[in-house]
């Protein structure tokens, strides 16, 4: 599978990550992650929507007055005066929205297709007159008729629209649906295709992926996997899948990745789960015998990813499912010098107590030292 030369990331932590119920960034708070996300190599950081809230507009002045190598990017609906608010803070980009499906048409703003088409038009090329690079993003896309965003893509891109943006607003795409949609529309168009993807389903990420697959430039990410509802494809599962599984050579330095989860973690108070994928405490943990026996030998057995790359360490976790292999190389870590028959008691020790999920370093000591090994 060959990806296009340049694969962009967007972060939308500060904006769309900021959706996420119980969420809210204080304004020094979104500064520190815009440098931390600016350091680890993001292409583009979405600042927030400036009317959403005085504080949103203040933080986006904030973050667009830093010095960052990353394009900065403000939020907006398809209006004059959202495109005023980010003209006036001076923010280069605006990545504005407009829903297209039957239901958006419907019930978000009681138009015609071609009253849309209309107010789109206008909207782009306000913006372009006012000296913004734009994204149009077609809202609810995955749910639009193929020939209606066909239409729109190609209107906005006339009326000159830097990017177009396709967003799976309920989640609902799977990764052959997603190929076909990302495949027509960038068959049809000359500038960028972005591609903004939601876990609805559990398929953000493997979404995002397909769409990169078949000639997306950008996609959205969020740390964490921060945003409505379930949220967006998380930026360490996306970047690291780029740069392991599709040897993209981006700039982005994925030993940052455990950094910004703190941080972010810290800041939302919504901790990550522990079996995530790259993030998650037990991503590099090891358990069953088998397993352990193995990665001991040589950790590429049971890791796809080492755990050094991402400025994270391997764990063998002590229970009941724990092997000879375990328990040897937990005695030769400690400093013990040990015999065979060493080894079967503290492993039928262990055995002998199936309540206890993890065995630590000081009551292993403590039990080794019981039975009279010394170091």
């Amino acid at each position: 599978m060959d990806l296009i030369a340049k694969i962009e990331i967007l972060d939308s932590t500060l904006r769309e990550g900021e959706q996420t119920p119980g969420v809210s960034f204080s304004i020094n708070e979104k500064v520190a992650l815009a440098k931390r996300l600016d350091a680890f190599g993001v292409d583009f950081i979405e600042l927030g929507h400036p009317a959403v809230s005085p504080d949103v507009y203040e933080a986006v002045e904030a973050l667009n007055d830093l010095d960052l190598n990353g394009k900065k990017m403000a939020h907006g609906r398809a209006s004059k005066s959202d495109i005023n608010d980010v003209v006036a803070i001076g923010v280069g980009w605006m990545g504005f929205f407009f829903g297209t499906s039957p239901l958006s048409l419907k019930h978000k703003f009681n138009v015609t297709k071609s009253e849309a088409l209309n107010r789109i038009e206008t909207a782009v090329k306000y913006g372009k007159d006012n000296g913004l690079k734009l994204r149009f993003t077609a809202e609810d896309a995955s749910r639009t008729d193929i020939d209606f965003l066909i239409q729109v893509g190609q209107l906005v891109q006339l009326a000159g629209a830097d990017r177009f943006s396709l967003a799976d607003t309920v989640g609902c795409l799977t990764p052959a649906k997603t190929k076909e949609l990302v495949n027509c529309i960038v068959c049809e168009l000359d500038i960028p295709v972005h591609i903004h993807c939601h876990n609805d389903f559990g398929m953000a990420t493997a979404n995002a992926l397909s769409a990169l697959e078949v000639g997306a430039q950008c996609v959205d990410v969020a740390v964490n996997g921060l945003g409505e509802r379930c949220g967006l494809p998380p930026l360490a599962e996306v970047v690291t899948s780029l740069v392991n599984l599709y040897k993209v050579n981006g700039d982005w330095d994925l030993g940052m990745i455990p950094e910004l989860t703190e941080l972010v973690t810290s800041f939302s108070k919504l901790e990550s789960t522990d079996n995530q994928p790259i993030v998650g405490k037990n991503a590099f943990s090891h358990k069953a015998g088998l397993h352990v026996k193995a990665v001991v030998k040589d950790p590429k057995s049971y890791e796809a990813i080492s755990p050094e790359s991402l400025n994270r360490k391997r764990t063998l976790v002590i229970d009941k499912y724990t092997g000879r292999a375990a328990i040897e190389n937990k005695f030769k870590s400690l400093g013990f010098a040990y015999k065979k028959h060493d080894v079967t008691a503290v492993l039928n020790m262990i055995k002998s107590r199936p309540e206890k999920v993890d065995w630590t370093n000081e009551e292993l000591i403590s039990h080794i030292k019981s039975i009279g090994i010394q170091v």
